[in-house]
């Protein structure tokens, strides 16, 4: 009986640690993206208005957003009744929707409704990857540095581990991307465009978290039972996903640039907006 105990305890460790390299980077990334979105849009809109802002920025952010539910739901087998990727009408709050419908018995499709919430995370971060590497040539696999130990003992090492090496690597990136002196001005201006526009156009809202809750939970579920049994043969499962993690560092890394950059954004807009006064920052709006 306490040898079942103990390898039903390992297996829990395990699945913690698998989704702690799977799961928890993306939605602590997603929610910090989604909060700094919310502000970004907000102080944008006061300063230059909302048809300013879509107009500028907006439909970009809110394209590349839609397309990310659209490529989810497409990818895990939804029927896709309905797309508007972006709405120029100021006086319209949905800014577009994807409209889809999938099979309740079916377990791949219902999983895709996590995938398919945080799409516009997922295509979002996608997106900035290759503006980075088309525009200033940034090679993500250079500067990350893979030092996870894998021999350490529990999920809080392991995730000390990642979360060293995952800062370690974003210095490395951010040092690469202020020392490039080799692109030309307008790259800058450009990619700095789309960082705030993509960038700060990723965030969910509450149909989006709420259509995710439940493939989330089916997701765990795979996990642990897949642990379950194959936990006997070897935890080489761990060894799988740290590797998988390895290869994925480089989209956290650029989910981290954009919410630096867009901070720093956000501050120059808060002192803008501070500075000047409300009533022209209202006519400007007219």
């Amino acid at each position: 009986m306490q040898a079942v105990l103990d390898y039903i305890l390992n297996v829990f460790v395990a699945s913690l640690i698998h989704l702690s390299i799977l799961i928890v980077p993306i939605l602590i990334l997603g929610l910090i993206m989604h909060l700094v979105s919310k502000q970004l849009e907000k102080k944008t809109v006061e300063l230059i208005g909302m048809k300013g802002y879509l107009y500028l920025f907006g439909w970009i952010g809110t394209t590349i957003h839609e397309l990310g539910h659209l490529v989810f739901a497409l990818i895990f087998g939804h029927h896709v009744s309905n797309v508007k990727l972006f709405s120029l009408d100021s006086k319209n709050p949905e800014m577009g929707h994807v409209q889809h419908s999938f099979n309740k018995k079916n377990w791949y499709q219902n999983i895709g409704n996590f995938f398919i919430g945080i799409g516009p995370i997922l295509l979002g971060g996608i997106s900035l990857f290759i503006v980075g590497f088309l525009l200033l040539d940034i090679n993500f696999f250079k500067v990350i540095n893979n030092s996870i130990d894998l021999a350490a003992p529990s999920i809080l090492e392991v995730t000390k581990n990642i979360l060293i090496s995952v800062f370690d690597s974003m210095m490395n990136l951010i040092q690469q991307i202020l020392q490039n002196n080799e692109s030309p001005w307008w790259k800058f201006l450009l990619f700095f465009y789309l960082l705030f526009s993509i960038g700060g156009s990723i965030s969910l809202s509450k149909s989006d978290i709420k259509g995710s809750f439940s493939g989330l939970m089916l997701f765990v579920l795979l996990v642990f039972i897949f642990n379950l049994t194959t936990f006997w043969i070897g935890n080489f499962a761990t060894h799988i996903f740290v590797s998988f993690s390895n290869l994925i560092t480089g989209f956290y890394l650029m989910l981290l640039i954009s919410i630096l950059f867009n901070l720093f954004f956000l501050l120059l807009l808060t002192i803008i907006t501070l500075t000047i006064p409300i009533k022209a920052v209202k006519k400007n709006k007219k």
